[in-house]
């Protein structure tokens, strides 16, 4: 289903869609229904927040709303003050608008009832709420919450903007640590060649130093980072290669030879038994590096000061 797909199919039931937070939301009395898309799975989830007065009565209603529409809900949970109903994606329209206005009508009952009290989503207190999109998600937050928020965003917005990036300090610092990372990949090497997991560790230094001595990182600096790691991590394997020729060498009674090594070295990656061992080691190192850069680039994204939108209501 596509995002405008999505936003007709709101419609049927006066949900309204906010592009921002890729999610929409209907209020009554005090509460946030928020229904989000999950495209991948072909499904969408209700949530609301809300405190619960009588929990076995309404675990009960959420158990016998899920059995009677098992055909289509997969799951009707409260857990943390969330009320939060999963429905399954049909390839009929017509269907899923029925699906969706059963759902929505369960929700408006359990909003009329009196065993939920709305709050705020932060100090889950009963208190006049809005709704407001902070990063990409839609948080119902009461006047005081989202005044803190926003005291608390500009502190860190401030703090961001004064730290300036150093791209030169911080490519020294990226090939420093990647280099570091390196040097003692190759000393595991003579023990075990099959290390190119290593490689995770090899970029994980090179963002350490990047950050410590650029003092700012960015997109672009991730994608450096990997880029440096990988060719100085291809650089070490070939020399852990060399120096392991060299030790087999040396306890051949050959002495140490470095030329000798080099040339042997070369030799053996016309093999192509060989010539795969390396290439492993080489994409192991690849995909380590590049699932660590994801992660620094997601810690980046959720340590950086989320924006907080107006009042959407």
């Amino acid at each position: 289903m596509t995002e405008s797909e999505f936003q007709e199919f709101l419609i049927t039931v006066g949900y309204r869609y906010n592009a921002k937070a890729k999610s929409a939301f209907n209020s009554f009395e005090g509460f946030h229904t928020i229904i989000f898309l999950n495209n991948e799975e072909n499904r969408y989830a209700l949530s609301m927040g809300a405190q619960c007065n009588e929990i076995s009565l309404l675990n009960e209603k959420l158990r016998n709303f899920a059995l009677a529409n098992k055909s289509f809900v997969t799951k009707a949970v409260y857990k943390e003050k969330k009320i939060r109903i999963s429905v399954k994606m049909t390839v009929d329209s017509e269907i899923d608008r029925e699906h969706l206005k059963e759902t929505t009508k369960f929700v408006l009952e359990l909003c009329k009832s009196e065993i939920l009290t709305p709050i705020c989503s932060a100090c889950s207190r009963n208190r006049k709420t809005g709704l407001y999109v902070i990063g990409r998600e839609l948080v119902p937050v009461c006047d005081s919450c989202i005044s803190r928020k926003r005291r608390q965003y500009e502190k860190r917005k401030n703090m961001f903007i004064k730290k300036k990036q150093n791209m030169p300090a911080g490519l020294m610092g990226a090939v420093f640590g990647a280099s570091l990372g390196t040097m003692l990949y190759m000393i595991l090497y003579q023990w075990n060649p099959l290390f190119g997991i290593w490689g995770g560790a090899v970029a994980a230094l090179s963002f350490a130093g990047f950050v410590v001595t650029g003092k700012r990182a960015t997109k672009k600096s991730g994608v450096i980072c990997v880029a440096l790691s990988f060719l100085i991590f291809a650089a070490g394997e070939y020399m852990a290669n060399v120096a392991k020729t060299a030790i087999y060498i040396e306890n051949e009674g050959g002495g140490i030879a470095v030329s000798e090594a080099i040339y042997q070295t070369n030799t053996f990656l016309s093999d192509g038994d060989y010539m795969k061992t390396m290439i492993l080691d080489l994409a192991i190192g690849l995909a380590a590096m590049i699932l660590v850069g994801i992660v620094y680039f997601l810690k980046r994204k959720y340590t950086r000061p989320l924006k907080i939108s107006k009042n959407v209501l």
